[in-house]
């Protein structure tokens, strides 16, 4: 029974990794049109859009993401494989029939004859999911703060729709579906323009829709949110060399997992003292089995897996991957795509600003990808490829002499010195934000407050137009347990004549943090703060920065949270000291939270106490 519960949990991971960037959100924009709102185009990542097979004899049924009905069927089917002398190869053929419905043809088709569960404008707006009692089939992470539903309360359940296609197929042929959609919106709205919101992978289909349509203006803002343009090492590692293993980061899928139920709870944590899972376990490997051996030869001849891959490990995987009889057309299909927008983003981009496109890109950074390969990312999209910053290759700060690749007369580099967006697709339009994971965006109020800006608004003239939402940001989404940025440029540049005030806030929903202490390292800095200071969930002081020299310094703090006594955190966020910022600065005034300092050090002395109480028990102390 040991293989076989390997087997299940693999199945579970690589269904988690392939989900994770299934989430969409919509948002609405202003239009000068006689009712005041101009539509909403969202388009979903991959995987999001339900996809219906339908049978020969005309009944249909749901071939992924698979319900309680298919896996049912999935059983009753190979109940008579099973053997308890080798329950692996039930688990095995179960696999393989809950994931055959997607089955692709060596020439880029779908072996089945599926189409998305609903196509036309009438049934993917709002109105008509709520008609068709549809609303299941939706891709939005039901957010607290903005899902459909939110958006039709504002601008009408018939101006909000969802772009549902199949994932599977090229980019080029869900650019034309995607013009007619657009026409199809328009006629229905009596509109002449529309917004568009894309996420991830549907950020393929959108560019090259951009590369061949531009000229049509029927678009008015379009916001990428961390698109796949040209690829990810995501996606190229887990097409890894067919004599390598492929590998994951299981901390950070379980991070993922925490960012998509959206809990603050530390599950790798749990996992690690529940024991789950045993130190001797095969992950790697087993993974690489399910994926290799089950997954690929079934669902692996889909345009637009190629289309993901980074241009560098192309040639790679077409070898390893896609050389067989027949593939040859599924290559030339795919290749519509990269010799179309991906051969110029930037020109693809510019053209499109050129018709009145306002295109805008947000970004994200600061996490490792859920594979092996080490890449500033969100966990699923490398930064570089969706925004074509130039990333620091080892994670580490630039030298102290480095100059940015383009020198367009504004500073381009991060806080951290890690990014340099001088040379990115459209920099000017392009917001990074530090921290957040793959599809989040709603859960952090800052981001989503910058995406709301955008469509919102015309406030937003350029990335270095506002002091609230600059270039580069940090998440303030719950799971980060501490928000932190110095009130001149709401952003973690430090840059008022070496002094500046410095905001850190519990962003946590549910639990207290004890701030132990506040260091500035680097830049011969030092701060006033009155520690150890307990803050209440939404609770937030300021630390004035002293500062001697320009340059690059971290702030170092260790903290308690008051779920968990056992552990003392540590957060690190790095800051430059600069005399040329590019953006405006601003003078936030920020309340202070001076009377907890007694009340958190009589904290301590009991944590103190309990530690000592624990140690001479378990022999363990915070």
């Amino acid at each position: 029974m040991k293989k076989t519960t390997k087997a299940i949990i693999s199945f579970v991971l690589s269904m988690l990794i392939a989900f994770s960037s299934m989430s969409v959100i919509g948002v609405f924009a202003a239009d000068e049109c006689d009712c005041g709102h101009t539509p909403m185009v969202m388009v979903s990542g991959f995987g999001a859009t339900t996809l219906i097979k339908v049978n020969d004899d005309g009944t249909e049924e749901v071939a992924f993401p698979f319900d309680a009905n298919c896996v049912t069927g999935a059983v009753t089917r190979n109940i008579g494989k099973f053997n308890k002398e080798a329950p692996l190869d039930f688990v095995k053929a179960l696999l393989v029939d809950l994931i055959d419905p997607i089955r692709m043809n060596p020439d880029g088709t779908s072996y089945y004859n599926l189409r998305p569960v609903y196509e036309t404008v009438e049934d993917t707006c709002l109105a008509g999911f709520k008609k068709n009692d549809a609303l299941k089939y939706v891709p939005y992470t039901g957010s607290d703060f903005l899902d459909m539903e939110r958006i039709g309360k504002k601008i009408g359940d018939d101006h909000v729709f969802n772009f549902m296609y199949d994932w599977r197929l090229s980019g080029d042929m869900l650019a034309d579906l995607f013009d007619e959609y657009i026409e199809d919106v328009l006629e229905y709205t009596g509109h002449d323009r529309v917004d568009i919101y894309c996420l991830s992978q549907g950020s393929v289909p959108v560019a090259q829709y951009l590369y061949k349509y531009s000229e049509k203006a029927q678009v008015e803002d379009l916001v990428f949110d961390n698109p796949i343009v040209e690829g990810s090492n995501f996606v190229s590692d887990l097409l890894a060399p067919k004599d390598e293993v492929i590998k994951l980061d299981f901390e950070s899928i379980l991070d993922l997992l925490e960012g998509i139920l959206h809990i603050e709870t530390d599950i790798s944590e749990i996992i690690a003292v529940l024991g789950m899972i045993p130190s001797d376990f095969d992950i790697h490997g087993v993974i690489d089995y399910a994926a290799k051996d089950l997954i690929y030869p079934i669902a692996k001849d889909s345009p637009a897996y190629i289309e993901m891959i980074i241009p560098e490990e192309y040639d790679r995987v077409v070898a390893d991957y896609f050389s067989n009889p027949g593939n040859e057309k599924l290559l030339a299909e795919a290749d519509k795509v990269r010799k179309g927008y991906m051969a110029d983003v930037k020109g693809t981009f510019e053209k499109a600003a050129e018709n009145g496109i306002e295109v805008s890109i947000i970004s994200h950074t600061g996490i490792d990808l859920v594979t092996a390969t080490k890449t500033l990312s969100d966990g699923i999209v490398d930064l570089s490829t969706s925004c074509g910053a130039y990333c620091s290759p080892d994670g580490t700060p630039f030298p102290s002499d480095y100059i940015q690749k383009v020198d367009n007369g504004k500073n381009c580099i991060s806080p951290d010195r890690t990014v340099d967006l001088s040379c990115g697709y459209i920099p000017e339009r392009t917001w990074i934000i530090d921290g957040l994971w793959h599809g989040m965006i709603e859960w952090a109020p800052n981001s989503l407050g910058l995406l709301e800006t955008l469509f919102y608004t015309d406030t937003l003239k350029d990335a270095w137009s506002s002091a609230k939402y600059p270039q580069f940001m940090q998440s303030n989404d719950s799971n980060s347990d501490l928000y932190m940025y110095f009130t001149s440029t709401n952003s973690l540049y430090e840059v008022v004549n070496g002094k500046g005030q410095l905001v850190i806030e519990n962003v946590s929903k549910e639990n207290t943090m004890l701030v132990e202490n506040v260091e500035i390292r680097g830049v011969n800095g030092k701060t006033d703060i009155p520690v150890p200071v307990n803050l209440a969930p939404g609770e937030k002081f300021t630390v004035t920065v002293n500062t001697k020299a320009t340059g690059f310094g971290e702030i170092f703090i260790t903290y308690i949270e008051s779920d968990n006594y056992i552990k003392t955190k540590t957060k690190t966020e790095a800051f430059s000291v600069t005399d040329n910022y590019s953006g405006q600065l601003a003078d936030v005034k920020v309340e202070t939270v001076a009377e907890n300092g007694i009340f958190a050090l009589v904290m301590k002395i009991i944590l103190i106490i309990i530690n000592l109480f624990r140690n001479s028990l378990f022999g363990q102390a915070v």
